[in-house]
């Protein structure tokens, strides 16, 4: 009896559940991190809360499209034309940030990045999208579509990684040229590990990676910010106040909140870091909730990571199983990172934080994937009570 009751565990009702505290817990810390930086801001909403509107705004468009998601027919994902025709409209997105239209009225060519798609009115900016954010989905449906078709022949290389690689390598490239170092290499890396957990021989990852080397090498070498970062990281002193960097600050953020935090709302150290609301928000939170806060924060991803990768091993067919483990991994690999930059483990990379750093467009798309996941853990729910039956 106890064992079918575990069996019967709706794990798709606690996805649900940890993906609406992650959202939830996001927007208060957002709140408090960047509140300060909001009020001494030139008001572009009647609030003045400008990081936290696109977040809000994010929640409550996915209030409407998450259950669609969640619900939608998974075999939709199989149409070899539907997935051409996300292809082409995420390449279109990622390409518009090129076009002066779509930049910032301040556009300067030669400190601004173009990462973002700025609609204006009245030449003032009203609403801003980073399209990239979007290959972080699409990217993982595609390769859960390619690989699940091509399984009987993925021991080839014109149909195990050609074509994985051809589309990976097109959309880094579009990143690198938006000077998108950080998303580059994400992109990068989740796919690799979803060709790999797909079964593509390890000849090919042994082959790839003296070329991924070398050119992440020369990438950073012919940068003179990505280079910074870099030589900044390796060459950690002792610094004065005045010289102190936004990783120092940071790590004297977490530090000082010990094992309680100083509550939420109460940090201090935070306003030394500018725009913490951003890559930084972590520090913030920790400072401001402590040991306690942290291991909150680290179960509610553990679980989303558990039920996630659960369903990747136990799903009933490849495409499911693929399709879980691409959906989750981009998430799980992004919150790692983000911990590791805000620690000072590995240079600043510009990776936000899921479900919490300031942007809409982050997590809407984080949101999508989320409800795509819920997809697919309802279906194994499903069809494994009905198995029983």
């Amino acid at each position: 009896m106890l064992r079918e009751d575990r069996e019967r565990i709706r794990y798709d009702y606690i996805l649900i559940a940890t993906i609406l505290l992650l959202t939830l817990l996001g927007l208060v810390i957002l709140y408090s991190a960047s509140y300060l930086f909001a009020h001494n801001q030139p008001r572009r909403f009647a609030s003045g809360w400008t990081p936290l509107v696109g977040n809000i705004a994010a929640f409550v468009i996915m209030m409407v499209l998450f259950p669609i998601f969640a619900l939608m027919k998974l075999e939709w994902l199989k149409n070899g034309k539907l997935m051409l025709f996300l292809l082409l409209v995420t390449v279109g997105l990622n390409m518009l940030p090129f076009l002066s239209y779509f930049q910032k009225a301040t556009y300067d060519s030669g400190t601004d990045v173009m990462r973002w798609i700025t609609l204006k009115k009245g030449g003032k900016e009203f609403i801003s999208f980073q399209p990239s954010e979007t290959i972080k989905v699409i990217l993982p449906l595609y390769l859960t579509y390619i690989l699940d078709k091509n399984k009987d022949r993925i021991g080839t290389f014109m149909y195990g990684p050609l074509p994985p690689l051809f589309v990976t390598s097109f959309f880094c490239i579009i990143v690198l040229l938006q000077s998108n170092f950080s998303d580059a290499a994400l992109i990068a890396m989740t796919s690799l590990i979803i060709c790999f957990a797909a079964g593509i021989r390890l000849r090919w990852f042994v082959m790839m990676l003296p070329v991924i080397i070398i050119a992440a090498f020369v990438l950073i070498s012919n940068n003179d910010r990505w280079a910074q970062r870099m030589d900044s990281h390796r060459n950690k002193q002792e610094l004065v106040s005045s010289q102190k960097t936004q990783i120092d600050f940071s790590k004297e953020a977490i530090q000082s909140g010990g094992f309680w935090g100083k509550g939420i709302g109460q940090g201090t150290l935070k306003v030394r870091m500018p725009e913490v609301h951003g890559d930084f928000v972590f520090a913030s939170y920790v400072e401001e909730s402590g040991f306690l806060g942290l291991l909150f924060y680290l179960v509610l991803i553990g679980v989303f990571a558990w039920i996630g990768y659960l369903i990747a091993w136990r799903g009933k067919d490849r495409f499911t199983q693929l399709l879980a483990f691409g959906l989750v991994t981009p998430i799980i690999i992004q919150t790692l990172l983000n911990i590791a930059v805000v620690a000072g483990i590995i240079p600043v990379t510009g990776v936000p934080l899921p479900f919490i750093s300031s942007g809409g467009s982050s997590l809407l798309l984080t949101l999508i994937g989320s409800a795509l996941l819920v997809n697919v853990v309802r279906r194994y729910v499903i069809h494994d009570t009905m198995g029983r039956k």
